[in-house]
């Protein structure tokens, strides 16, 4: 600290209270020190905290006086360049003075990465990744470190290290390890850190003031960090003959008792260290800068009175330190009130969106007056950017919105995650459709190129990597399509080959095809420019000290690089509603302003744990705790609440889940408890921008009436079923020809399996003359297509290998026993039933000793159980040996008697894979009679089928019989979740 100043020296602090808004305090202020000269103002200088409180207080300005005015010099403390900021205030004496430029902010984390891996303890790992992130930690750390001004020997010497648990002890020795390396770094290029550059900048700025008090005045308008440097430079400012400053909403109606409370006791080495939770209140980093500007509370003056004491006083209470809350039931009822604030609880975070954009709405009826949306939580500020523009309000959000969630970011991040998944089907669709993407040529053009690649990627991927896509692709035999393909593969294939020679030659790759992809399009407009900057900034590092061993790690070390670029909005908003954060809205104010998000976590937001330095050791070195967050974020609110008109909104639950309300809410209704308002007609208001009638008309089972000549449709032996159970899903496919659509890049599924056992069998039958030897083989030569995800063909291969072995030693038993020999496999047919054409596959045909005719069929699941062949939901069986008796099968000709499932399923019997099940419809004894009887059966009930829906005038009615249908395709088009099961509940709506 610096020396003790003369007592008889008077001091200028004040404090704007809250309830006025202190931007305009302040001008009032500078323009009543002004006095009558004119250009008195542009003499002045104003030490401001950052850009944005620049921006607030130029608005401030506008708004306040007359046009034409002049405005004084303003000047962000928290600028890097503050030396040029403030001119010949700073200008260098000699070369002596000058002071090294700060690094910038990627080459220090890149920095900090290498040392980070160069430092790593023997025996563990660090991914490229996961020691950016760590740099990035222990960057604030360091900062941390400068801004508190704390030795760094001071740090080595520290007695309660011994105490550390080993993994603590393993990140101190780490740091003992790469600070004093990037400090010797930081000299041998000669720059500075930027915590480290401010303290001298500001360290030099209070020796200026001191040795040469400026003649004109110099105000410290809003600054509350109580910086050791700023704490300095502000102590200095208040002593000066023409200094002030001016504090946001110091509490000087806070009982003396509960100040001091706040005070930080010393140790014993001189440090102050916060006792236990005082940090958390509003005022405590109030108190700490005032303590070290050497200021007692009762030398603040007020400079503005636009709060009513009452609602001050209220204010002060809930926010008290927690051994006062008792005297809460002392006070009198008519100061626990705040009649300007209302509270709403919205059921989940889309409502409590709606809610706020109704209020904003009703807001701008009233000319003139100023509407600000105050949240920590920036998926509220887009839900409710969202919501207004339903009347045509475009409101920015100030606090901006990450880099890699704008159009530009999300491209470039996409071709990094396609480079990493070895240009999977969805990476490529992804890109081709990003709206930025059309490489010189017609957007709609473009787009029917990419659309057209849709369609043959549909279904399980043919292959893994670009080229995997080509043959696929020219089997479409459409010359625009191979054209198209070429061109864009080529620029995949560049990047695909770029990534694979390092991070340098990765981010080049990303650069040259994002920016040949979209023709330039993607460097310009805000988030361009901000994505073109953040890469030269790259561009300047030494990129090759983190290493990228594997291009899968390439999204994830973007992701890092790239996560503390922040697009922010241009001008243009409405220029009467603002959304801020909380660190925007600090210094700002509105007729109404709205606090959204009051939930846990959310408001306030709790800080996360350091990784490198123990709380004990953080405590001990005077360092904030994760308390001092909580403590902002309550001052915050606390100014927030002093305006004319507060709503308070928060969200029961949010998309994580059930949320807890904000430990400041719960103060709030334990202090006013009734007198705490609820606003309950803005959710009905809001509730009507989307209400649906009170009585639900559910939408009724389809019933469709084609007409007579669009019945009448081939029909295939597998079509019976559906025609049955669920007429409308056979509508659909038929009568309308609509066909579902398989996922892109989809995972093969059962139909896939059922598909590639049809293939081996069909090739074993045709190739191999059925030799139990060669069908494993043939199985696990296919099960080696490279489309077969890894660890689906683990899964899968067993299984079918055990199932395939199991048909061919049941094939050669049946030959040698039974005297069985196949005949067919595989083998298409068609017949007439009824006057409708019956197509149908028979995936295998067996001739029995006596001649007769064993159909069969393969499953790759369960087989039909009895109950559902006997209610007539499994024809297929019956009618391929109602084909074969016709003679419509070439190479087959007889009577068929035998019906038999052969499933690769488990046999629960044997435990082992695959099993016979016969089809039949009846109990008869006699094998030939039984064998008659199951086909009359099946073809009286597919004549029934074919007279009821295909010959008649039958509805094709959804999910008629639901016990057996088990097709889901068009279950959406049915729309089955707006009536299955309800037509109980619309019946009783009517009686």
């Amino acid at each position: 600290m610096p020396s003790a100043e003369p007592a008889h020296r008077a001091t200028r602090v004040f404090t704007v209270p809250l309830g006025s808004d202190f931007c305009d305090a302040t001008v009032g202020f500078v323009l009543a020190n002004c006095g009558d000269d004119p250009l008195g103002i542009t003499r002045m200088t104003l030490l401001l905290p950052n850009n944005r409180a620049i921006k607030a207080m130029t608005e401030a300005f506008v708004r306040t006086v007359s046009p034409g005015l002049l405005l004084p010099k303003m000047v962000a403390i928290g600028d890097l360049a503050l030396d040029e900021a403030l001119g010949p205030i700073l200008d260098p004496l000699s070369d002596d003075d000058v002071v090294w430029p700060v690094i910038s902010p990627a080459s220090r984390i890149l920095l900090l990465a290498d040392l980070v891996v160069k430092n790593r303890p023997t025996g563990q790992s660090v991914t490229a990744a996961e020691s950016l992130r760590l740099a990035r930690k222990l960057a604030e750390m360091i900062d941390e470190l400068e801004i508190e001004q704390v030795d760094f020997e001071r740090l080595k010497s520290l007695e309660a290290v011994a105490e550390l648990p080993e993994h603590w002890l393993s990140a101190y020795g780490q740091i003992s390890e790469i600070i004093p390396a990037y400090r010797t770094e930081l000299a041998n290029r000669k720059l500075l850190g930027p915590a480290e550059r401010r303290n001298i900048l500001l360290g030099r700025l209070e020796q200026r003031l001191r040795e040469n008090p400026p003649s004109s005045p110099l105000i410290a308008a809003g600054i509350t960090t109580s910086a050791i440097a700023v704490s300095n430079l502000l102590r200095r400012v208040a002593r000066l003959p023409n200094g002030s400053v001016i504090l946001p909403g110091v509490d000087l109606n806070m009982p003396e008792a509960d100040w001091d409370a706040l005070r930080p006791p010393k140790s014993e080495d001189g440090v102050s260290k916060p006792r236990r939770n005082a940090e958390v209140h509003p005022q405590f980093h109030l108190r700490l800068l005032l303590d070290r500007m050497a200021i007692a509370r009762d030398e603040v003056a007020t400079i503005s009175s636009g709060a009513a004491p009452a609602m001050a006083d209220s204010i002060t209470d809930i926010f008290c330190v927690p051994e006062r809350s008792t005297h809460w039931r002392e006070l009198p009822p008519n100061r626990k009130k705040l009649a300007h604030v209302r509270l709403i609880e919205a059921d989940d975070s889309a409502q409590e969106a709606k809610i706020i954009a109704v209020h904003i709405r009703q807001r701008l009826e009233h000319p003139g007056q100023r509407t600000a949306l105050i949240t920590p939580d920036r998926e509220i500020a887009a839900r409710v950017t969202s919501q207004l523009r339903r009347w045509g309000i475009s409101v920015d959000d100030s606090a901006g919105k990450p880099l890699l969630q704008s159009p530009e970011g999300a491209l470039f991040l996409g071709l990094a995650n396609a480079v990493a998944r070895r240009f999977a089907a969805t990476d490529i669709l992804e890109i081709a459709k990003h709206p930025l993407v059309r490489m010189k040529m017609d957007r709609l053009e473009w787009l029917n190129q990419a659309r057209s690649l849709d369609a043959r990627m549909r279904g399980p991927s043919v292959g893994v990597g670009i080229f995997a896509f080509a043959d696929e692709i020219a089997k479409a035999a459409d010359d625009a399509l191979n054209l198209w393909w070429t061109d864009y593969s080529a620029q995949l294939s560049a990047l695909d080959d770029g990534a694979k020679g390092g991070l340098v030659a990765a981010l080049d790759a990303l650069k040259t095809v994002a920016d040949t992809l979209t023709d330039g399009q993607i460097w310009k407009g805000t988030a361009g420019r901000e994505l073109a900057r953040a890469l030269a900034e790259l561009g300047e590092c030494n990129l090759s000290a983190i290493p990228m061993d594997d291009s899968s790690a390439l999204p994830a070390i973007i992701t890092e690089l790239l996560s503390g670029a922040v697009v922010r909005p241009p001008y243009g908003g409405h220029p009467r509603v603002a959304i801020y954060g909380l660190l925007e809205a600090r210094l700002q104010q509105a007729d109404l302003v709205i606090c959204a998000g009051l939930n846990e976590t959310v408001w306030p937001q709790i800080a996360q744990p350091d990784p490198w330095l123990a709380s004990a050791i953080r405590r001990h070195l005077g360092l904030a705790t994760l308390d001092r967050n909580v403590g902002l974020s309550a001052h915050d609110l606390a100014t927030a609440l002093g305006a004319k008109d507060v709503v308070l909104t928060r969200a029961r639950r949010d998309r994580g889940g059930p949320g807890v309300a904000s430990r400041f809410l719960l103060r709030m209704r334990a202090y006013l408890g009734e007198a705490l308002q609820q606003d309950a007609t803005t959710p009905q208001l809001a509730a009507l921008l989307d209400d649906a009638p009170k009585k639900l008309d559910f939408a009724p089972r389809p019933k469709p009436m084609p007409a007579a000549e669009q019945r009448r449709v081939r029909i295939s032996v597998t079509d019976f079923d559906q025609l049955k159970s669920d007429p409308y899903s056979f509508y659909a496919k038929r009568v309308l020809r609509l066909r579902p659509m398989d996922p892109v890049d989809a995972e093969p599924d059962h139909k896939w399996r059922g598909i590639l056992v049809h293939d081996i069998l069909e090739k074993w039958f045709r190739d191999d003359k059925c030799a139990p030897e060669k069908l494993v083989a043939r199985a696990e030569a296919l099960l080696t297509n490279g489309a077969l995800d890894p660890i689906l063909r683990t899964l899968w291969q067993p299984r079918i290998a055990d199932g395939l072995r199991w048909i061919a030693e049941q094939t050669q038993k049946l030959r040698d026993e039974d005297g069985r020999q196949l005949l067919i496999a595989e083998e298409k047919g068609s017949f007439e039933l009824s006057g409708i054409t019956i197509t149908g596959r028979a995936d295998r045909i067996d001739a029995a000793a006596d001649g007769s005719l064993i159909i069969m069929d393969y499953k790759t699941g369960g087989s039909p159980k009895p109950k559902q062949i006997n209610a007539g939901f499994a024809l297929q069986l019956g009618l391929i040996g109602l084909m074969a008796e016709r003679g419509a099968i070439k190479g087959v000709r007889g009577e068929a008697l035998g019906f038999e499932y052969w499933s690769l399923g488990k046999d629960q019997k044997r435990g082992a894979f695959g099993y016979i099940a016969h089809a039949t419809a009846t109990k008869a004894s006699d094998k030939k009679k039984a064998a008659d009887e199951f086909v009359t059966f099946i073809a009286g009930q597919a004549e029934e089928a074919l007279n009821m829906w295909i010959l008649g005038e039958a509805p094709f009615t959804a999910k008629l019989h639901p016990e057996y249908s088990n097709y889901a395709d068009y279950d959406h088009l049915m729309r089955l979740q707006e009536w299955d099961g309800r037509q109980s509940i619309a019946e009783a709506d009517g009686a």
